[in-house]
């Protein structure tokens, strides 16, 4: 679905986008569009909507869309540069990506083309989901797996991160249900990144702003994925907010301090240890000791001081496992 008052903008897309078989129904009533979308919820995937139109701002719209359909992929679009929507707006609306108005409507294909990949997979793995309770471990080998496929980095690092939060865990004196909690939220923390486009979960080089807010979605994804299934139920708070900072400064929610949950603070360390130490495409493995040092700069900051204490005393206390667990993230050993 696609909603804009630029009659002919409205139509170059449409033509345009024919051609890769992609299928428009055009509105320039936004009222005649959200009756439809309300009463055929399955008909479409994706709805395009300009952010600045008269009488009503698109933005105004998706809100409307967001009360009864919080599934539905959304593409916010402007031709005006100075007065873009800002990405609070873009997160509150749950709003996917952003396209900037131009000739270049082929870029509009590739969020399209992004936004089919996103729904498909969540598509799937909502299916797998829903036989989670039967087969929990097998499905949520595929999950992992499916991840993987996109990203070996993404896979062993959530591995990895898994023995951490199982050790620290172990070391904090977790009870059994805690530990699997952490241990299985450690696993698919990062699942969400299934939701983000190849582009920018592979490249290299340092993202953009904007990319970089795209990434951020992972956190919501991922808890969208796995919602349908009993088995991750008190795992989702963990797999959300393992990016919340202990200063308030991390996202999706801006938690701070003690309202970020106890094990989610425990994920967090795990988590950003593996990120620093290990080997990524863009950066060769750092050593652990270099890693505690990091860790303890952002204590208050990005972590709790009392934890970063603890877990430094749990790696020298278990440095063997450590350097094992170290040693799998490089390639070249």
């Amino acid at each position: 679905m696609l909603i804009d008052d630029d009659i002919g903008m409205m139509e170059a897309m449409r033509v345009v986008l024919k051609k890769y078989s992609i299928l428009v129904s055009p509105y320039t009533e936004p009222i005649a569009a959200l009756e439809n979308l309300k009463n055929n919820p399955k008909k479409y995937d994706i709805l395009i909507i300009n952010y600045l139109m008269n009488p009503v701002r698109g933005d105004e719209i998706v809100k409307l869309v967001r009360e009864f359909n919080n599934e539905i992929y959304i593409i916010l679009m402007s031709g005006h540069k100075e007065l873009t929507p800002s990405i609070d707006v873009m997160r509150s609306l749950d709003i996917q990506a952003y396209f900037e108005k131009s000739s270049r409507i082929d870029q509009l294909v590739l969020l399209i083309e992004s936004g089919f990949k996103y729904i498909n997979s969540i598509d799937n793995i909502k299916t797998m989901s829903r036989t989670i309770e039967l087969h929990a471990i097998e499905i949520a080998d595929i999950l992992k797996n499916t991840v993987g496929a996109k990203d070996n980095y993404t896979k062993y690092h959530s591995d990895r991160v898994a023995l951490y939060a199982k050790m620290f865990g172990t070391c904090l004196g977790l009870s059994e249900d805690d530990l699997n909690t952490l241990a299985l939220a450690a696993q698919f923390h990062d699942i969400g990144k299934i939701g983000i486009a190849d582009n920018i979960l592979l490249k290299n080089g340092k993202l953009t702003e904007s990319e970089y807010e795209h990434v951020k979605l992972h956190t919501t994804i991922g808890p969208s994925i796995l919602s349908s299934s009993e088995v991750f139920k008190k795992a989702l708070p963990l797999i959300k907010h393992h990016h919340e900072q202990y200063d308030g400064n991390g996202y999706p929610d801006g938690l701070k301090g003690d309202s970020i949950p106890y094990l989610v603070r425990i994920l967090s360390i795990c988590d950003t240890f593996d990120a620093i130490t290990g080997e990524r495409p863009y950066k060769e493995a750092k050593s652990i000791e270099f890693g505690l040092e990091e860790m303890k700069k952002n204590i208050g900051v990005q972590f709790d001081a009392d934890l970063i204490e603890k877990f430094v005393d749990c790696i020298n206390l278990n440095i063997d496992e450590v350097n094992k667990i170290h040693r799998s993230s490089i390639r070249n050993i």
